[in-house]
């Protein structure tokens, strides 16, 4: 009963929906009629910059490693089944969260931080993946399939038993499907890069000083 009672904990705990919250709470509007309507840190960025889009991020990220960390604190008999299927689970809530009818984000800042709550080694080797994708594709997407692909062979690799590591398979085949999208998207031309985002922000930033100045 415990891995039921802790997969129930974890998908609550990341069902809070952090973007809409902040705002909603701080500024007023609704995240998911802003930018592309997504419930996750990179939309928060486009509509409000970036300082509350890491903020968004870093309080998605503890939502995953937040989780394992208070499991492993309150359960005296935790064992590796139960952080696996919090992990996962803690990143289905953000991806389907019950409070918002089950529309949330794409789920890569929470199940970062589950990777970490669960082995920082392997999460650093994840994100280095990642971070190789981004600086080459300039787009978060490749490196998220990526990395979803290769995490079960990584914890694997690191000593964790198959019947482990695979409880990660239903998040991995989520994340690969929620960012196919962005695939597509990609290979069109129809979505913007990182470099070129942080152009944009820049010349409206720069604009928006110049019309200041004309006052």
């Amino acid at each position: 009963m415990e891995i039921i009672y802790s997969s129930i904990f974890a998908y609550l705990v990341g069902s809070i929906p952090t973007a809409y919250l902040i705002g909603r709470v701080f500024f007023g509007f609704d995240i998911r009629k802003k930018g592309t309507g997504n419930m996750g840190a990179s939309n928060m960025v486009s509509v409000k910059g970036w300082k509350i889009g890491i903020l968004t991020g870093a309080i998605d990220f503890m939502k995953g490693m937040g989780t394992i960390l208070i499991l492993k604190g309150v359960m005296p008999h935790w064992n590796y089944q139960i952080l696996f299927m919090a992990a996962t689970f803690a990143t289905i809530g953000h991806m389907y969260p019950v409070f918002l009818k089950f529309k949330g984000g794409k789920g890569t800042a929470t199940l970062a931080g589950g990777l970490i709550g669960l082995d920082y080694q392997v999460a650093l080797i994840c994100m280095t993946i990642l971070l190789v994708f981004l600086a080459l594709t300039d787009h978060a997407a490749p490196g998220v399939i990526a990395v979803s692909t290769v995490m079960i062979f990584l914890y694997r690799l690191f000593g964790y038993r198959w019947g482990v590591s695979l409880l990660l398979v239903p998040i991995a085949i989520l994340m690969i499907g929620r960012n196919f999208e962005n695939l597509h998207k990609i290979s069109s031309g129809s979505e913007t890069g990182l470099k070129a985002h942080i152009r944009k922000k820049r010349m409206e930033r720069e604009k928006s000083q110049d019309n200041q100045a004309g006052l």
